[in-house]
């Protein structure tokens, strides 16, 4: 889910900032994405080592959803609503688009975590 999710909002933001006149389009580029994996860096990959370990942990049968806690499926809900909010809001385009190139690069950059742990997943009975 990471990986699909972070290549929609990195291509979103990409395809939209190059769309943008901004002379500094490749400099918001190149800051999106140092920020986007110093976030994968920092913060994600430590939340994707949680879940993978909580993925290995699950009993069969489980529900689908049930490899994330609902507290981060809430968190997901509000990351929906507040992207909405930030497209509508009066920002700096590049600044939006370069907010998703950020977002997309950490997560897809933090799905490492979940793809070197797949041998280890459970699926089916």
């Amino acid at each position: 889910m990471w990986s699909v999710v972070g290549a929609f909002l990195f291509s979103r933001g990409f395809f939209n900032i190059i769309q943008i006149h901004d002379p500094y389009k490749p400099v918001w580029i190149g800051l999106a994405l140092v920020a986007g994996l110093f976030k994968a860096k920092v913060i994600l990959e430590k939340t994707a080592r949680k879940i993978a370990a909580r993925i290995k942990q699950r009993p069969e049968p489980s529900c689908l959803f049930g490899f994330m806690p609902v507290k981060s499926w809430l968190l997901i809900g509000g990351m929906i609503f507040l992207g909405v909010v930030l497209r509508k809001s009066p920002l700096n385009r590049s600044l939006v688009w370069s907010i998703y190139i950020a977002i997309g690069a950490a997560l897809f950059a933090s799905s490492r975590i979940f793809w070197k742990n797949w041998k280890g997943f459970q699926v089916g009975p």
